[in-house]
């Protein structure tokens, strides 16, 4: 399961969706237990550098050193990159062929429809892809978020 908050879903929906009609890109940086419960601390929108530019509509491609900030980053705060979250502006939320083969296996894939869905996936070493549940935490009244177990 992957559980964030709404200030999480809030960023990775607008960074996401405002790449239209390209597609949008974002890193996913949090924890995960040894139960494999992903906890997602931070969005890192990045910029979708794929070229041709005129291919950017169906493709994408993270910034080498956009990626590599976030790494940073995410080991002075005791956390780690948890996968990639990207939109399909004019497809589903599943993943496509090329999702699988141009993915980096062993890691969570946030995927954003051009409707609005929103799913989560797991894309294993064999580049099989298995749905994650998508828990989101209401932080808005001051509730506190649920330890990781």
């Amino acid at each position: 399961m992957l559980g964030f908050d709404h200030r999480c879903l809030t960023i990775l929906r607008r960074s996401l969706s405002a790449a239209e009609p390209d597609e949008g890109c974002a890193l996913l940086i949090g924890s995960c237990s040894q139960r494999g419960f992903w906890r997602l601390e931070q969005v890192w929108p990045c910029c979708n550098v794929w070229l041709p530019r005129s291919a950017r509509d169906q493709r994408f491609t993270l910034d080498p050193r956009e990626q590599l900030a976030a790494q940073r980053w995410a080991r002075q705060h005791r956390q780690q990159v948890l996968g990639v979250a990207h939109s399909h502006p004019r497809g589903s939320a599943e993943p496509s062929p090329r999702d699988r083969h141009w993915g980096i296996p062993g890691s969570l894939v946030l995927i954003l429809s051009g409707d609005g869905d929103l799913k989560g996936w797991w894309l294993a070493a064999d580049r099989r892809v298995r749905e994650v549940p998508i828990e989101v935490w209401d932080t808005r009244c001051g509730d506190r978020l649920p330890e990781v177990p």
